[in-house]
This record gives structure tokens, C-alpha cells and sequence, in this order.
């Protein structure tokens, strides 16, 4: 990452006098939404008041049909008032701290990463009913080649009383790069749950997951607190997962503060992190005028562009065959 003195000049040489044209949107929008919820609350309380008291609708009932209807609708003008500026702001902010980062890398809003990408990566092997993304970014760093992004996965299930709803299988960054090593098996490295917090009846529950292949134990107790690996060689996977790969892997956990999925698969790596928030849409409330705002996707993005110099994926210490 460059010195934060470098991209505190940057900000404000290079991305200040547009971000001051931007600002004056947002607080146009912002001003446009305060307007919308205070109408909206003044509406919300007439309809309770109608329902509850002439239409004699119990209290509960006539609160969330009316509160629930004003939030709808807002939530609806916010996205309508919203759209334009998030993508001005990708423009403006993301496409330029990228460019700062690493000039050589390309940036594209609306792409995210091909479903095969995902498949391949043996990450998350439950059925999904919706794969969606946003903010592709790939090229070559170090002769790395790689590609990351904001990735959404879901599964569509029926509650108890037959209501249709959605449930997250990953929300997160999901990153891939080339390993520059050649192995012949996968290798699958998960968050370690069930350890944790059923100890050896844990333990025993992960080695009877069949679809993972065998449960791989190593002599690292650091990681094995974080983690759980899967392959189907032990000796191969011993090998991958070195003990200087290993600490890389905890401090990556630690500094992220997120669940961390990795994989090795086809001499690359894939790495998700855990989010459950979108991570490059703007925050509305927040002054574009504040390094401190901007400062949190700077840190975000030289985290995921320092993934290479990180693991050293770029020293070919074992040659591809």
C-alpha cells in the first residue's frame, strides 16, 4: 500500500475539485429524502389514525400496514434518488482509488466474476437459485494475473407457512489469482465453526463431511482456531499449506475481522471474505468532503491489491508443469 501521506495528496490534487461538484448532488438527494420521510411519516400517522380509530383495526395491525406502506415507499424513492449518484460515485471515487492503487488494473462497475469462476472454486458447494455482482476488477500485478469483486449468491426456500424468501449462501468479496505453483489435488480451507464451539464432538462432525473429501489436520494450533481444511491428499495439501502460508492466512483473518474462505484448485487461489454489506456503493449520509469517509475503501482496496505481495504469489517457488 503507498504512503498515506501520498494518497492523502492525491485526494485532494486529484479527486477534491470533482468530488466538490459531486457533494453538492448528494446533499441535494439528501435534502429531496428528508423532505420524502418527513411527508411520508405525517402520512403514515393519518393512516393509522384512519384504521385504528374508524376502521377500528387493532393496534399492531393498523401500526405495521401503515408504518410498513410509508417504508416501502421510501425506500423506493431512495433507490430511484440514489441510482444516478452511485454510479457517478464509482466513477468519481472506486475507478480513481484503483488507478491510484495500481494504474495497470481495470476497473468495471456493472461485471462481476463468470458463474464457472464461482463453480470451480469448490467454496460453496450448496445449490443456488441466484447469482448476482457488481464492481469487477482484474489484471496483472507482479505478473500475478488476477480478478476480484462484490459477489451476492442466494438460495430461494418456502417458510412454514408456504411464504417464498431468500437466503445468503456468500455476500462478499470473492477474489482469484494464479497460485504459480502446480499440485495435482484440491485443497479447500474453511471458517472453523463447529470446533470452536463443540470442541471434539466438532471436530468429529467435520470429518463426517463426506462432500469435502478427508478432514486434513495440521500442526499450526493458530490456524487450526480459524480453520478447517479439506483435500484429498494429505501430503500434497501439507505442502500448499506451508507454515509461512498459514500465518499469512490468520493475519489475513485477523485483519479483515471476516469469515475466510480460501481454496487451491488448478494451480490458482480463491479467496472470499465475508461482508454483509454491499462494499463499494456509497453511504449516502457520509461528506465526500472527509478524507476520513474515502479513507475506508482505500484501506478495502489495498487490502485485495496487497493479496499478491501478501501471500508472494508472484515468487514461482514451485515451477508449473
Amino acid at each position: 500500500m503507498k504512503k498515506r501521506a501520498s494518497i492523502v495528496d492525491y485526494y485532494y490534487e486529484s479527486m477534491y475539485p470533482e468530488l466538490e461538484v459531486l457533494e453538492q448532488d448528494r446533499l441535494v438527494i439528501v435534502s429531496k429524502l428528508k423532505k420524502a420521510a418527513f411527508f411520508l411519516f405525517c402520512f403514515a400517522i393519518i393512516v393509522y389514525l384512519l384504521l385504528h380509530q374508524n376502521f377500528h383495526m387493532e393496534f399492531l395491525e393498523a401500526f405495521m400496514l401503515s408504518f410498513g406502506s410509508a417504508f416501502m415507499l421510501f425506500m423506493f424513492v431512495y433507490r430511484h434518488e440514489s441510482a444516478g449518484y452511485s454510479m457517478l460515485f464509482k466513477d468519481h471515487v472506486i475507478e480513481k482509488i484503483i488507478h491510484f492503487l495500481d494504474p495497470s488494473l481495470m476497473y468495471h462497475k456493472h461485471r462481476y466474476l463468470l458463474e464457472n469462476v464461482y463453480q470451480k472454486s469448490e467454496l460453496f458447494i450448496e445449490a443456488y437459485d441466484r447469482y448476482r455482482g457488481s464492481d469487477l476488477v482484474e489484471g496483472f500485478i507482479e505478473g500475478v494475473g488476477v480478478q476480484f469483486c462484490d459477489l451476492h449468491v442466494e438460495t430461494k426456500y418456502r417458510t412454514k407457512n408456504g411464504k417464498e424468501e431468500w437466503k445468503d449462501i456468500f455476500s462478499g468479496l470473492f477474489f482469484v489469482a494464479d497460485f504459480n505453483k502446480h499440485f495435482q489435488t484440491n485443497v479447500v480451507v474453511l471458517p472453523d465453526h463447529a470446533e470452536r464451539i463443540l470442541g471434539i464432538v466438532g471436530s468429529w462432525l467435520q470429518s463426517m463431511n463426506i462432500g469435502r473429501g478427508k478432514l486434513i489436520k495440521l500442526d499450526d494450533a493458530l490456524f487450526e482456531k480459524y480453520f478447517v481444511v479439506y483435500g484429498e491428499d494429505p501430503i500434497e495439501s501439507h505442502y500448499i499449506l506451508t507454515h509461512a502460508l498459514m500465518e499469512k492466512i490468520v493475519q489475513l483473518r485477523q485483519k479483515s475481522g471476516k469469515n475466510l474462505y480460501l481454496s487451491f484448485v488448478d494451480s490458482k487461489i480463491y479467496i472470499a471474505i465475508e461482508y454483509n454489506k454491499a462494499l463499494f456503493e456509497p453511504i449516502l449520509w457520509k461528506s465526500l468532503l472527509k478524507f476520513s469517509y474515502i479513507k475506508e475503501y482505500v484501506e478495502l482496496l489495498s487490502m485485495l491489491i496487497g493479496i499478491v505481495k501478501h501471500f508472494k504469489l508472484d515468487e514461482k517457488l514451485w515451477s508449473k508443469r
